[in-house]
């Protein structure tokens, strides 16, 4: 019976972000797709890694402060995309929960993808280890009949062979790394540019009316706080969910790490380029906006309303200041010759 485990693999953790009091890589796919590509390379460029993915750009808004908002998208668009834009072929296997005649042949697919990987020193991207979240498998042992895993936490734990892509949450979602593929720099930089644009015009799937993303999704957001507002200044705050504040935090983390990314990816890319250096302008006042939603987070379920009241407003501000980087990135396409989805 053969096994492997993956040694001196660490979470990563973005020493710049955390001095400059930022959340760093949040999202669990992307935090476990950042730990994997250091582990091969020994090196990210975090703001690349975010910027370059179109995640960056992302958001994804529940009307009701759901958690599971961050991962109402689609898959297998996005997921092996990332991977490829950041310059590795991916290898990726999914089963989706309305696919149960598959889920032998692609839990042994899986299996075989992740257990190449871990040979050649890859760890797999893998949903629901733990927590409904992405983390990392970094091991098995046919003995056992278990992987070693990580995760989105960085904390090593264990998953039955049999449980996964049913650990919870009945989808099998797993990527690998590969070898380094040709996608140039410059093809990679428009790629994600027009997903930008397309995310922010809601080209990008999501399951509305229930979920929001793009521009559209700010206006959720703040409604939402809008709604607690109302609530709390009606002396019925005990009618909220007890954490509440807990999943308003994981909100803020989220957007306001995306967006910090990209500004600093947009000024990485704006040497030669006006547009894209205004573009970066809008989206640090974007970043501004939305540091106080992630700073003052109220920390329990019934906060003061004046406070929501500020943080909506807060919002509503980054909202106007993304739009206008929004237009600006669209104006540098333009000036290429590229189409975005309104042109």
């Amino acid at each position: 019976m053969s096994a492997k485990r993956l040694e001196k693999l660490e979470w990563f953790r973005d020493c710049r972000a955390e001095r400059d009091g930022e959340p760093g890589v949040y999202h669990s796919y992307m935090a476990s797709l950042a730990t994997t590509l250091h582990h091969i390379s020994g090196e990210l460029d975090a703001a690349w890694l975010m910027g370059s993915s179109g995640f960056a750009f992302r958001s994804f808004v529940c009307q009701t402060f759901c958690p599971s908002a961050m991962s109402i998208f689609n898959w297998s668009a996005a997921l092996p995309e990332a991977v490829e834009q950041a310059g590795y072929h991916c290898t990726y296997v999914s089963r989706m929960w309305d696919e149960e005649a598959l889920e032998e042949a692609k839990r042994g697919e899986a299996h075989a993808a992740i257990v190449e990987g871990v040979e050649r020193g890859a760890p797999a991207i893998a949903w629901d280890v733990h927590g409904c979240e992405w983390g990392l498998i970094t091991g098995y042992d046919e003995g056992e009949r278990s992987y070693q895993t990580m995760t989105d936490e960085g904390q090593p734990s264990s998953l039955a062979f049999e449980k996964l892509g049913r650990n919870g949450i009945d989808i099998l979602s797993v990527a690998i790394p590969g070898e380094p593929n040709d996608r140039g720099r410059e093809e990679s930089v428009v790629n994600s540019l027009k997903v930008a644009v397309a995310h922010a015009e809601g080209a990008e799937w999501t399951e509305r009316p229930a979920y929001e993303n793009g521009l559209a999704g700010y206006e959720a957001w703040a409604a939402a706080f809008d709604k607690w507002f109302m609530i709390v200044d009606a002396g019925r705050g005990e009618r909220l969910p007890k954490d509440l504040h807990e999943w308003v935090r994981y909100y803020a983390g989220h957007h306001y790490s995306a967006r910090c990314y990209a500004r600093d990816y947009l000024r990485a890319l704006s040497i030669d380029a006006p547009a894209l250096r205004q573009a970066a302008d809008c989206y640090e006042e974007v970043a501004s906006h939305l540091k106080p939603v992630w700073e003052r987070s109220p920390a329990q379920p019934r906060p003061e309303a004046e406070l929501l009241s500020s943080l909506s407003e807060s919002i509503r501000s980054a909202r106007a200041a993304e739009e206008r980087g929004i237009e600006k990135i669209r104006e540098y396409l333009a000036a290429r010759g590229e189409k975005t989805a309104t042109t």
